[in-house]
């Protein structure tokens, strides 16, 4: 796609009321917790922990050891995430976490240890562990409208069922994700209807990016956090949307961006609008969330060296 311009974002809406109508808020929203953890600062977690990603990652191991732990999908900053993480960069990554058969109130209980957790390998930060409940989907190429976690839940039971251990499935990480918290006024005033996709600019955002690229996208609500202390929430709902495969268009995530700050602006003027990628998927089981940057960076490498050789 080549340069977005004023015009051609003014022209996208113009065809947005043919997408709305696939907008849905389907029975088949994962029935789950969902928890999204955010990083407002990236400091040192001394003195258990010598760097950010020690601590982050360290909390997701732990995680791993709830009863009702589905997988973790922890997320870089879009194009340049480990150079943001190394320096100190807020917001540079987040994580979302699936849970079964618990509710987002009471998934913090069943299982204290993932708050300890936190606060040993988050001390010295700022960051939100929010346990949500999906209340709204927008997957216009499935008429079934099924959310993606839901899909990730069924994708687990089926690898069990066949006797498979496959600790990473899921998200992709050419996949470009866009991350939306808002802080409403007024929580309840927040639709939750066919409408929200259009409220929030995510059918918008679908006829920037284009129906066969454009994935899907989550609405939920925020219901709990880790601190027991806390109830006036860093956001009081969130929005994990799934661009595409659109990365290397730059002009066109920048749009994109734009355009869901422009229609958020009702909502939340300072809402949190981020683009990322998803570079670890976490099972239960497998390698230990520690060890993945090590991994990614020797596959990384393994791929830069087969391409030197074939040119």
């Amino acid at each position: 796609m080549g340069k977005v311009t004023r015009a051609s974002v003014t022209h996208s809406r113009l065809h947005v009321r043919a997408y709305v109508a696939e907008a849905s808020t389907p029975a088949s929203t994962y029935d789950g917790t969902v928890m999204f953890h955010v990083y407002d600062t990236l400091d040192e977690p001394r003195p258990i922990f010598g760097t950010f990603l020690e601590g982050a990652l360290h909390v997701i191991e732990v995680a791993r050891f709830h009863p009702n732990f589905v997988s973790a999908h922890f997320h870089y900053a879009l194009g340049n995430g480990e150079q943001k993480i190394d320096s100190k960069t807020p917001n540079s990554c987040f994580n979302v976490a699936l849970f079964e058969s618990v509710a987002p109130g009471d998934a913090f209980a069943v299982f204290e240890d993932l708050i300890d957790a936190c606060e040993m390998g988050h001390a010295n930060q700022v960051e939100h562990l929010l346990a949500c409940k999906e209340v709204a989907t927008y997957v216009p190429n499935d008429e079934s409208g099924t959310s993606p976690f839901s899909r990730i839940h069924a994708k687990r039971l089926e690898m069990i069922e066949a006797g498979r251990d496959i600790p990473v499935f899921g998200f992709d990480e050419a996949n470009v994700v866009l991350f939306i918290g808002v802080k409403a006024k007024n929580p309840s005033d927040v639709a939750t209807d066919s409408s929200w996709a259009l409220k929030f600019g995510i059918s918008t955002a679908q006829a920037l990016v284009g129906a066969d690229k454009f994935q899907d996208a989550s609405l939920f609500e925020v219901v709990k956090c880790s601190k027991p202390s806390e109830s006036d929430h860093r956001f009081t709902h969130i929005v994990r949307a799934s661009l595409g495969p659109v990365a290397s268009e730059e002009s066109l995530v920048s749009a994109v961006q734009e355009t869901i700050r422009q229609a958020c602006a009702a909502i939340d003027p300072d809402a949190l609008i981020l683009p990322y990628a998803c570079v670890y998927n976490i099972g239960k089981k497998g390698t230990p969330p520690g060890a993945l940057p090590a991994v990614r960076e020797m596959a990384k490498k393994k791929k830069d060296a087969a391409l030197a050789e074939s040119r």
